[in-house]
């Protein structure tokens, strides 16, 4: 597929706001001289031969991760570290974050599970300790093997002539292995040497791309070493700040600035974007609600409020294949119980079973009168396809009430605002219910008790795990679309 670069860079800044100045800032180049993608801390260069091949998500995953090592300073950290482990620690630490937050870990990327668990320090630390084992028992198996034949040469020395013979005749031959074996060890080392980008690129991206960047800061920070000692030797007693120590004073507020992802460690970092990312959207929310909204109120503090405007919409689920039961039309010709009248055969106009289908809506205070819209523009897609009870729920639960025709839900009131309880949603379903479906935000605890045969539609990113029962997000980037339709279809009318 193509490649879009200024879409990706909107879906990242969505999807990790809080890396927002580092995308907004970074340079996007094409480059042809890599393979893949990579980046030096100034520039995120791509092939687009490579990027081309990946889909929508993977292209985000590659980008998101280039994007990771710079915000996290994983380039400059990795001095005085042993190179190749350190590219395993971020690697590993980073396509796990980004893996929990739902992109595909594109093919050759570093899939170490338990990385979800350690910042790119503590993994580092844990690799460079096994390292550490691996050596110390290869060299006491080295040391056990070295002492197995210094014995057995001793009882060589203790043998026959003949034995003798074949012990001088194995001694000529030693030297000759030993000095192949050299050759194999020299040459690997001399390949190591001339091939650092071999031993040190790891995953998809080619971190032979840190060395020259590194090379190039140390220029930079000796030619900021040398004029801060010329502009020293040229003070007055009276120290007068120069714009040069000003500008100086600026780059390392800057450096502190971009540092503070480091010192934080990814695994808060991507905590905390997570809750940075759902108040933006709760944020997008209110404020398109208000936008919308022509009635006074803060759209928290309301009881039996009336929904205006509520519409109609294409559906974002395919019911008829989702709901248990299928889906027949109400009524059709059948041939049971014909009879022959007139020479013809007359049939009977039947009504066919539809199936039924229990919903619950979350009208707590974190959900929106954009959001609960569009709850109910579902349930109006779901009344085509089966028959509906829709209920209510914030702490309590408010009854249901039966729905035959669209306009049932236009005039429906609504408890808005409260807390949220699942456990109260949960045990509202009836027993026998064959479709059980919760409209939500997704921000709540999880019910106590298993409830199987619920589907849970979460609008916006929130990962929820029910216990049983089947999960559909409906992911940010949808609402989007719907609100800016919302939007659109209200000025549209009032034209």
């Amino acid at each position: 597929m193509s490649t879009d670069i200024d879409s990706i860079k909107r879906k990242l800044l969505i999807k990790y706001p809080t890396f927002g100045s580092v995308i907004a800032n970074i340079e996007f180049q094409v480059s042809k001289d890599i393979e893949t993608a990579g980046t030096d801390g100034k520039v995120l260069l791509y092939n687009p031969k490579f990027l081309g091949g990946l889909s929508e998500k993977q292209q985000i995953f590659i980008f998101a991760h280039e994007i990771c090592h710079v915000a996290f300073e994983h380039i400059f950290r990795s001095e005085g570290k042993d190179k190749r482990l350190w590219n395993i620690a971020t690697d590993s630490v980073i396509n796990a974050l980004l893996k929990q937050d739902g992109l595909p870990i594109v093919e050759g990327g570093v899939d170490i599970p338990e990385a979800i668990n350690y910042d790119a320090e503590e993994m580092y630390n844990k690799l460079l300790e096994e390292k550490k084992k691996q050596e110390q028992q290869n060299s006491q198996g080295n040391q056990r093997q070295q002492n197995s034949q210094n014995s057995q040469e001793h009882q060589d020395s203790q043998g026959n002539q003949r034995q003798q013979n074949s012990q001088d005749s194995q001694e000529q031959q030693d030297p000759q292995d030993s000095q192949r074996q050299q050759n194999i060890q020299d040459n690997q080392e001399e390949q190591n040497s001339q091939s650092g980008q071999e031993e040190t690129d790891i995953g998809h991206d080619p971190h032979s791309l840190w060395d020259k960047a590194i090379e190039e800061r140390k220029q930079q920070e000796q030619v900021e070493k040398k004029g801060q000692e010329q502009r020293q030797t040229k003070k007055k007693e009276k120290k007068e700040r120069t714009d040069g120590e000003e500008q100086g004073e600026k780059k390392k507020r800057e450096v502190k600035e971009k540092s503070k992802f480091a010192e934080q460690g990814e695994r808060e970092t991507f905590k905390q974007n997570k809750i940075e990312r759902r108040k933006q959207l709760q944020e997008l929310s209110r404020e398109l609600a208000n936008k919308s909204s022509h009635e006074a109120g803060d759209g928290i503090q309301r009881e039996g409020k009336k929904l205006s405007d509520i519409g109609i919409a294409t559906p974002l689920i395919d019911w008829r294949k989702l709901l248990r039961q299928a889906i027949r039309y109400d009524e059709e010709y059948t041939r049971k119980n014909a009879r022959m009248r007139n020479g013809y055969f007359r049939h009977r106009i039947e009504q066919l079973p539809m199936p039924e289908a229990e919903i619950l809506l979350d009208t707590s205070g974190s959900v929106s009168e954009v959001l609960l819209k569009n709850f109910l523009r579902e349930c109006k897609n779901i009344l085509d396809n089966s028959k509906v009870k829709v209920g209510c729920f914030n702490t309590e639960f408010h009854g249901f009430t039966e729905l035959k025709k669209p306009e049932d839900i236009d005039n429906m009131s609504f408890p808005i605002g409260g807390g949220t309880d699942f456990n109260v949603a949960v045990g509202a379903f009836s027993r026998k219910a064959p479709n059980k479906i919760i409209f939500t935000d997704g921000e709540a605890d999880m019910p106590r008790e298993t409830v199987r045969n619920v589907i849970w539609v979460v609008f916006g990113d929130e990962k929820i795990n029910p216990k049983g029962g089947k999960v559909i997000n409906i992911t940010g980037e949808q609402l989007r679309k719907l609100y800016q339709s919302f939007i659109q279809d209200k000025d549209d009318r009032s034209r």
